[in-house]
């Protein structure tokens, strides 16, 4: 990926997102070796949601690029990862999850499968307006043919895209041409008139040079490699050892000994061998060399196939026919094992496209069923908001009737004790109701923020059971096989470590939520430097605080000493600093706190207030409860200031008080007394 191809937008964007971004105009598994390094700073970043899953999902096509990972064992994950992100409704990560299983089925010779995911990949990227790597999803077809084996079909595909010119990036520019000469290149090899056989060589030879030079042009670095490798091989083939040579040797000084090219420049020293060395010699090391990639299922095919062809050349021209022959039948038999594999692949994706139209009809059904609920729900809410009015025209009501009553009071005294009495089993029961309502959202909101990890935990533990099961069964039948139970173990790892996870955070909450009790029985009550514990919060919040341009200010004496929970005061002041940066700021990237102290008749005073968007005056009479968030399921549980709230009136016999206007600021006034009763 050259430096031109990263647009303004993204030059701008969150480090997490200029880190995805050069993941996803990755073209090829090569890239994604040079890339490592991209996932591995992406695991230290801090993620959203669909950030998470895009780039799980590029971990999963680095591990399928890779040949020594096993495709069966991955296509699962793949698939699910797809549904996952299908279901959350991240297109980018359900993208990204396409790529991932378009590469698992291309190595199992899935092909229809394969164009399909490409397929539904670009489409996603249409709908995320990302033209540019839609029209990268469709020239990864090109890789497809190839493995498929359809060189005329290849070549004609990049001479109509390659067309439209005007219309793509360099690096697509580049791979079209480059699989343009790969099909040129097993053409020449197939190809039994000599006279049409030096015409694809020299299509062939002439494209590759025109790729090397794009690659340089254009910064392209992991196409640079690919380009000289090819070079390599070619150069090798049509016996220029000179040339071969030359761009072995680049490859060597650029790039080192060790990568996925060293097998390839293996394959160029034997046919250079073979063109200039001791023809016993050669032909010994060549023959040896054909055996150890029959033996061996990591190598590339087409390793196999160049291999092949030289054979039946050399073996033709010093006179070993009965070879010759051989590698000829080998070839043949190759040829049949790969049709049986394609006519495998197009039965499996003809059932998957019988399949399509009851999904189709599933979906429908789903989108209906939504449709449903969502009129239930609108209707619930204006029922809701229909009791409201009511009950706010009765509190009219009752207040324009006490006032009546008020004024009436000297001549119809034991009236207004009546009425009074009504009036107090009245407010008596208008309290039940809010203690009702209150501890109605508490439930709910504690429900809400415990079902998300109860559910992962009970679905990790369900695919655990049922793992165990198969697992049992296969022992039970004998045929268990090392490979069935490394993936067994990997599946029960990821359960269990899904199931550890969804246990911290339900513990995490419920600590939370045991905060609210403001009962002091986890800290003794002690003297302590109120300045010094501001001071040291502030130290500790510097780099935060640094990242978002947030100025924190602090005006208070050298000392400040009060008998009290300093451990709960530092929880409050990080309650304080965490409501500002999720609501106060969240949707700037600068702002200014200051932290006001001082001493009145036994009474510590601190202010605390802030520049940000402050908070809206049908929200003030509902900050301090449990679970009350206007941006619920996106930043924190609720809790910050229910548990400020708590810990200050409840554990510390102090005072809180809110002043806040939109658009200016909040104003949070703690008022503590400076000794406790034992």
């Amino acid at each position: 990926m050259s430096a031109s191809e990263i647009s303004p937008q993204h030059a701008a964007a969150a480090p997490a997102e200029l880190l995805l971004h050069k993941l996803r105009v990755c073209l090829s598994g090569h890239e994604m070796l040079h890339l490592r390094p991209v996932l591995l700073q992406l695991q230290a970043e801090k993620l959203h949601a669909a950030q998470k899953l895009e780039c799980a999902a590029f971990q999963l096509l680095d591990r399928a690029a890779n040949v020594e990972n096993s495709a069966e064992a991955l296509l699962m994950p793949a698939k699910s990862l797809q549904l996952q992100a299908q279901t959350e409704q991240h297109p980018l990560a359900q993208a990204a999850a396409f790529r991932a299983l378009h590469w698992v089925q291309m190595r199992m010779r899935l092909h229809h499968a394969a164009l399909d995911s490409l397929a539904r990949a670009a489409e996603l990227y249409e709908r995320c307006a990302q033209p540019a790597l839609a029209l990268q999803m469709k020239a990864a077809r090109c890789r497809v043919l190839l493995s498929a084996e359809m060189h005329e079909e290849l070549r004609q595909f990049c001479a109509d895209m390659l067309a439209q010119s005007g219309t793509l990036s360099p690096a697509i520019y580049t791979t079209l041409i480059d699989y343009s000469a790969s099909a040129s290149y097993y053409l020449a090899l197939e190809e039994g008139d000599p006279v049409k056989a030096d015409q694809h060589w020299g299509d062939c030879l002439s494209r590759r040079l025109q790729v090397l030079q794009c690659t340089r042009r254009f910064g392209l670095e992991s196409q640079e490699c690919v380009a000289l490798l090819n070079l390599a091989v070619v150069s090798a083939t049509r016996e220029q050892t000179g040339e071969s040579r030359h761009y072995m040797q680049q490859v060597y000084d650029k790039y080192g000994s060790e990568g996925y090219w060293e097998p390839w420049l293996h394959l160029c020293r034997l046919l250079i061998q073979c063109a200039e060395g001791e023809p016993r010699k050669a032909w010994q090391e060549l023959l040896a060399y054909d055996a150890t990639l029959a033996r061996a299922s990591l190598h590339p095919s087409r390793l196999r196939e160049i291999s092949l062809y030289a054979i039946r050349r050399y073996g033709r021209r010093w006179g070993h026919l009965e070879q010759a022959l051989q590698a000829t039948i080998d070839q043949v038999a190759m040829e049949r094992h790969y049709k049986r594999e394609l006519s495998t692949s197009l039965g499996e994706t003809l059932t998957a496209v019988m399949e399509r139209p009851q999904l189709l009809y599933q979906n429908a059904l789903l989108a209906q069923h939504g449709t449903v609920l969502e009129n239930s729900l609108v209707q619930r809410n204006q029922e809701l908001q229909q009791t409201l009015d009511n009950l706010q025209r009765e509190v009219t009501v009752r207040q324009a009737a006490e006032a009546a009553l008020q004024t009436a009071h000297d001549r119809l005294e034991q009236e207004v004790r009546e009425r009074t009495a009504a009036l107090e089993q009245a407010m008596h029961s208008l309290m039940q109701q809010e203690k009702q309502l209150g501890l109605s959202r508490l439930v709910v909101g504690m429900a809400h923020e415990l079902n998300t990890p109860l559910g992962n935990a009970r679905v990790a533990a369900s695919a655990i059971t049922a793992q165990a099961a198969a697992l049992q069964q296969t022992m039970a039948a004998g045929s268990l096989r090392r490979s069935q139970l490394d993936g067994v173990l990997d599946d029960v790892q990821m359960g269990g470590a899904l199931v550890d996870r969804a246990l911290c955070q339900i513990s995490q909450l419920v600590e939370r939520f045991k905060s609210l009790s403001g009962e002091p029985a986890q800290e003794v009550a002690g003297r302590f430097d109120l300045s010094d514990r501001l001071r040291y919060c502030a130290d500790s919040w510097r780099p935060q605080l640094q990242a978002r341009g947030i100025t924190l200010t602090l005006s208070m004496p050298e000392q400040l000493w009060l008998v009290g929970y300093p451990g709960a005061c530092q929880i409050v002041f990080q309650h304080l600093l965490d409501n500002c940066l999720m609501h106060a700021f969240a949707q700037r990237s600068n702002g200014n706190i200051v932290v006001r102290t001082a001493l009145r008749a036994q009474t510590v005073e601190i202010d605390w207030v802030d520049d940000g968007c402050g908070i809206a005056p049908e929200h003030l009479s509902h900050v301090f409860e449990p679970f009350f968030t206007t941006q619920l399921g996106l930043t924190g549980t609720g809790l910050g200031l229910a548990s400020v709230h708590s810990m200050v009136v409840s554990m510390m016999r102090g005072q809180v008080i809110l002043e806040s206007t939109p658009g200016i600021g909040s104003h949070f006034k703690l008022r503590l007394p400076t000794g406790l009763d034992a």
